[in-house]
C-alpha cells in the first residue's frame, strides 16, 4: 500500500529540511526515526557554521529548532527502525512493525561513531553527566568539540590525540584557552577507570571518544535505483556539517518535485 509519495530515513538536519521542503511544495512524506529528531547533532556544543546565528547555537538548541519545524509542517513521523530497503516497482521499507511504500526514498541516516575494543569508552557528549576527571580520546572536531562540552560538565579535562591534530583551529584554541590538558599518545589498555597510553597513565570518571564517523548506509548497499536518494552526513564523507546537510535535504526535496512535476531534474 502507497503511504505516501516520499519516504525518508533519518529526523536529523538533512532529513527535516527535506521533509519541511517537500511540504512546501505541497508533497506529503513519511519520517523513519528510531530515537528522537535531531540525530547526533543533539552532541554539538556549538553550530556555527549555519549561518543564521552569529553567536553560534548549541546541538540541543538546534533540535529544538527542528522538532518546532516538525510541529509547524505537522510532519509525519513514525518512530521505528527501518530495517530494509526493496527496490521494485514501489521502494518498501521494511521495519519491526510492518512494510511500507514510496515513489521515493530518501536516505539521511547520517553517521556512527567509530569505535573501540574498551567497553568503558562512551561516544556520546549526552551520555556524560557531572564527573571529576574526564578522558577524551581523539584529534579531530568531534573530539574537541567534546572537550568543550566536558569543561562544562567536569572539574578536569584531559584529550589525548594519537598523531596529528586534525581539529580546525578555532576549536583548539577554544580548548587551549579554557586550559583543557592535550596530550600526544596512544592508549593501549583502559580497564577499572584507568587509561594506559604512550603518554603514561591516566585515571577517570569517565572516557569518552571522537574518533571518527562511519556512514550509515548498509541498508542501500548493493541497491542502484534512481528513486533512492543518500543524502547529508550519509553520503558527504569528511565534508560532515549542519549547513551541508540542510542544503541536501532541500537540494533533494526539489529534485524529487521536478521529477514529479516535469519528468526530469534540469
Amino acid at each position: 500500500m502507497l503511504v505516501a509519495p516520499v519516504g525518508i530515513i533519518g529526523a536529523g538536519p538533512a532529513g527535516v529540511s527535506a521533509a519541511v521542503q517537500l511540504k512546501r511544495y505541497k508533497i506529503n512524506s513519511v519520517l523513519f526515526e528510531k530515537r528522537k529528531i535531531g540525530g547526533l547533532i543533539e552532541n554539538a556544543h556549538r553550530i556555527e557554521n549555519t549561518m543564521l546565528f552569529s553567536n553560534g547555537i548549541s546541538g540541543r538548541e538546534f533540535v529544538k529548532i527542528l522538532e518546532e519545524y516538525a510541529r509547524k509542517y505537522d510532519l509525519n513521523v513514525i518512530y521505528e527502525e527501518a530495517k530494509k530497503i526493496k527496490a521494485g516497482e514501489r521502494i518498501t521499507i521494511e521495519t519491526e512493525n510492518g512494510e511500507y511504500e514510496f515513489d521515493y526514498f530518501i536516505v539521511a541516516t547520517g553517521t556512527r561513531p567509530r569505535t573501540l575494543p574498551f567497553p568503558e569508552v562512551k561516544y556520546h557528549i549526552t551520555e556524560i553527566e557531572k564527573c571529576d576527571k574526564i578522558l577524551i580520546i581523539g584529534g579531530g572536531d568531534i573530539a574537541f568539540d567534546y572537550a568543550l562540552s566536558a569543561s562544562e560538565k567536569c572539574k578536569d579535562v584531559t584529550l589525548i590525540y594519537r598523531s596529528t591534530i586534525k581539529a580546525l583551529p578555532v576549536l583548539v584554541d577554544e580548548v587551549m584557552a579554557k586550559g583543557i590538558k592535550i596530550v600526544r599518545g596512544e592508549v593501549e589498555k583502559i580497564e577499572n577507570g584507568v587509561a594506559y597510553t604512550s603518554a603514561g597513565i591516566f585515571e577517570f570518571d569517565e572516557v569518552l571518544a571522537g574518533i571518527g564517523r562511519i556512514p550509515n548506509v548498509e541498508i542501500v548497499e548493493g541497491i542502484a535505483d534512481s528513486r533512492i536518494f543518500v543524502i547529508g552526513d550519509a553520503k558527504n564523507g569528511i565534508y560532515r556539517q549542519s549547513s551541508l546537510a540542510i542544503a541536501d535535504g532541500i537540494r533533494t526535496a526539489m529534485k524529487i518535485w521536478r521529477v514529479i512535476k516535469y519528468g526530469d531534474t534540469e
